[in-house]
C-alpha cells in the first residue's frame, strides 16, 4: 500500500499532474526513502482510478502531445487519510539481505566475504555521501516550516547507513 500512500499524498501536495510528472516529483523529493518505479506509478495510477480514488482527464497543451493529468476525489483523499494512520502504526521490521548471506556462510570463504563486504562498505559511503549532499541542497531551498519533516527523514537514512557502516566494519574485522 505504500505506492498508493505517496501518489495519493503527492497529488494532494501537488495537486493535478500528470504520471510522468509524479515520477520527476518522487525523484527529487523522496526518491532517498521511497522506490517507485514509472511502469509502476501507472499501474498503481489505473487501479486507483478503477476505485475512484483519482481522476483523469486528457490534457493538451499548447503543440505538445496529450497526456493524462491525474487528480485526487474526495474518497481518494480519505483513502490516504486511512493509509497514512496505517503507515503511522505498521511496526517496524527491517530485513537485511547480508543477514541471509551468513546465514548460509559456509558458501563463501572469508577472502571473498571480505571483498563483497568492503565493496559494500564503499557503496555505502558513497550513497552516505550523496545522502548527506541532498540534505544540503533541499534545506537551503526548502521554506523554514517543511525543513524539520525532512531534516527529520534525511537524519532518520543517515542514522541507518552510518549504523550499516558500523556494522560491516566490525564483520570484517571479526573474519579470520
Amino acid at each position: 500500500m505504500k505506492i498508493p500512500f505517496y501518489i495519493l499524498g503527492l497529488l494532494q501536495q501537488y495537486g493535478s499532474q500528470h504520471g510522468y510528472k509524479l515520477k520527476q516529483i518522487m525523484e527529487e523529493r523522496i526518491s532517498d526513502f521511497a522506490k517507485i518505479k514509472l511502469p509502476t506509478i501507472y499501474y498503481h495510477l489505473d487501479k486507483l482510478k478503477e476505485k475512484g480514488y483519482v481522476t483523469e482527464v486528457l490534457d493538451k497543451d499548447g503543440n505538445r502531445p496529450e497526456k493524462l493529468v491525474y487528480s485526487i476525489t474526495l474518497s481518494g483523499k480519505k483513502y490516504f487519510d486511512k493509509l497514512f494512520i496505517e503507515q503511522l502504526e505498521e511496526s517496524y521490521s527491517p530485513e537485511f539481505s547480508l543477514d541471509g548471506v551468513f546465514y548460509f556462510r559456509e558458501k563463501i570463504n572469508n577472502d571473498e566475504l571480505k571483498k563483497t563486504l568492503n565493496n559494500k562498505k564503499q557503496e555505502i559511503l558513497l550513497k552516505l555521501d550523496a545522502l548527506k549532499r541532498h540534505k544540503l541542497n533541499t534545506l537551503n531551498i526548502l521554506p523554514e516550516c517543511a525543513r524539520f519533516s525532512a531534516t527529520t527523514i534525511f537524519e532518520h537514512h543517515i542514522y541507518h547507513f552510518e549504523a550499516e557502516l558500523k556494522w560491516i566494519e566490525k564483520t570484517i574485522e571479526g573474519l579470520y
